[in-house]
């Protein structure tokens, strides 16, 4: 990854406010600034309850202002200025004819930089403003780079869990075709996620996220001997406690990760067997106790299973697909979701017809 360094000069024209209750206080001042700095914008303010309103609505790069003002004082100027969330950073000079380090202390307290005493030196305030503006150029600076290197940390963050997410979804299609006869379910299982979700109305975020994670859903049967997963029998009580162990396998495997895909694919490997009434497996979660991921993927994964041909059953048609999901709310499915899910039939069906 390639660092730039921070850049050297403005991305725009500084803005330096000037506020005092005289006139020609404040022409002395813009034209101390104008000259130090003269590529910058130079806003002055004699009252300054109207300073205070322009700078909530703006960008201030210096702020200059004289202490002894009527309405308003300097101290209770920068502390209001102060409390602004974008000028808490922004350099502060407090001025003033009165020469009390009460006040100089008092001014320094709320959040002044600096603080200069007439009768003005016009080289001193210069070369003070010159150094706070500069000082303030380079914070803006960091600021950029900074925000820059987040940028490619999470580009390089999501790629990593992004080929991490492949290497798993390769996985589980392995998993998915020892007991199906296509790997097309975990696809459709995908897609169906993140459209039920849409229509939940979870954030775009969450559902691209769910897109990703729910097809690792049977990654635990992996680990399930071909002598049962493949078994075209009832199962005998023993073999069921194993079969049903996939799981909490699948949940080892994914858990521990420190990314959202990572946690959304472990709770859904985990509790997708879970039933809307406290009857499934493997912790007998009962109605929104079960994670949404979850109770999600029992609705869509249930449609597709019933809709798509296996060796053992020939795929049923989407009416007697949907009659069955119906007859399971509040059983094995989240009423709710599965009145969502239904009711987006021409989704479903452009959906269904991949590599059924």
């Amino acid at each position: 990854m390639e660092l730039k360094k921070p850049p050297q000069g403005w991305t725009r024209r500084p803005v330096i406010m000037i506020v005092d209750d005289q006139s020609t206080n404040c022409h002395l001042l813009s034209e101390i600034a104008r000259g130090f700095c003269p590529e910058a914008q130079v806003v002055a303010f004699e009252d300054p309850l109207r300073a205070v309103s322009h700078a909530g609505r703006h960008e201030i790069d210096l702020v200059l202002t004289d202490y002894r003002m009527p309405g308003m004082n300097g101290v209770m100027l920068i502390r209001t200025l102060r409390a602004m969330t974008h000028l808490k950073e922004t350099p502060i000079i407090c001025i003033t004819a009165i020469d009390d380090l009460q006040v100089r202390y008092e001014a320094l307290d709320v959040g002044a930089n600096d603080y200069l005493s007439r009768p003005l030196d016009y080289r001193e305030c210069a070369a003070r403003c010159r150094n706070l503006l500069n000082m303030r150029r380079f914070q803006l600076a960091t600021l950029e780079h900074a925000k820059l290197l987040e940028m490619k940390v999470a580009e390089v963050v999501g790629a990593l869990e992004k080929k991490k997410m492949e290497m798993l979804a390769r996985l589980a299609k392995v998993a998915e075709q020892r007991d199906t006869d296509t790997g097309a379910h975990i696809s459709r299982i995908g897609r169906y996620s993140s459209l039920l979700a849409r229509r939940l109305g979870c954030d775009e975020s969450y559902c691209n996220i769910l897109e990703m994670a729910a097809p690792l859903h049977d990654i635990g049967k992996v680990a399930i001997p071909d002598s049962i997963l493949l078994a075209r029998r009832a199962l005998t009580p023993e073999e069921w406690v194993v079969m049903k162990s996939h799981t909490v396998i699948g949940h080892a495997m994914l858990a521990g990760g420190d990314t959202e895909h990572m946690l959304v694919a472990a709770e859904i490997a985990r509790s997708h067997h879970e039933k809307f009434d406290g009857t499934g497996y493997p912790d007998g979660l009962r109605g929104k106790d079960i994670p949404l991921s979850a109770r999600i993927l029992a609705v869509v994964d249930v449609y597709d299973a019933l809709t798509s041909r296996r060796p053992y059953k020939e795929p049923w048609s989407h009416e007697k697909a949907r009659q069955y999901l119906l007859d399971q709310c509040g059983k094995q499915l989240d009423p709710e979701l599965v009145h969502l899910f239904l009711a987006d039939l021409q989704t479903i069906a452009d959906i269904s017809s991949i590599s059924h």
